[in-house]
């Protein structure tokens, strides 16, 4: 059975993100010749969504994407936003694998980082090292650490908080069946999409 690998990391949402560092097929060939011979599915928070306005099953597409994956692989070569904060508690809540990229000597991980008074040794972001499974330099390590990953049942759902359950419900009850970059997806992880989560 392939992986699949939730691409947390900046969406471009306009002129003035298109510096930033984004998901591109670069980082999606570097995981897969990472994980090579592994085939990974690919489950992309920028797919378009049939209604914007649904704000709620717009998250709810995230965080069942998050929930399905077979690892959560964090794109933190520069600064992130709160997005990317929910979906790493996000999957530590699930139990979905998370590999944060974070080359060293960047801003959430330095070799000598002196802060607080004191000056810390092989510095990593608190917030990244307590969740991380793996912190790694590059796309291609995320990917040679993703093959080494046991298979996963999808995350039992009734020990989730309501913020997640709430909204993935919604997004599997009004959005999905609208949703074809979804749907493809869950067929070639063998996922039926009406059988892919069950609320409570």
């Amino acid at each position: 059975m392939p992986y699949s690998v939730y691409c947390s990391g900046s969406i471009a949402k306009g002129n003035a993100d298109q510096k930033k560092l984004c998901w591109t097929d670069s980082e999606r060939n570097d995981v897969s010749r990472g994980s090579s011979p592994e085939q990974v599915i690919f489950l992309n928070p920028d797919d378009p969504i049939s209604d914007p306005q649904n704000t709620l099953g717009q998250f709810g597409r995230d965080m069942y994407q998050v929930m399905i994956a077979s690892a959560v692989i964090v794109d933190a070569r520069e600064r992130r936003g709160v997005g990317i904060g929910v979906e790493m508690a996000a999957a530590a809540t699930l139990g979905t694998p998370l590999i944060v990229v974070v080359p060293r000597n960047s801003l959430y991980r330095s070799d000598t980082l002196s802060y607080r008074g004191t000056t810390v040794q092989n510095y990593v972001h608190p917030h990244i090292a307590s969740l991380a499974s793996a912190v790694v330099d590059d796309f291609v390590a995320a990917g040679e650490y993703l093959s080494q990953l046991p298979s996963r049942r999808v995350a039992e759902t009734d020990a989730a908080p309501a913020w997640l359950t709430v909204a993935v419900s919604e997004y599997v009850s009004n959005v999905l069946a609208q949703d074809p970059p979804m749907i493809n997806a869950l067929r070639s992880l063998n996922i039926e999409p009406e059988l892919s989560f069950q609320c409570g």
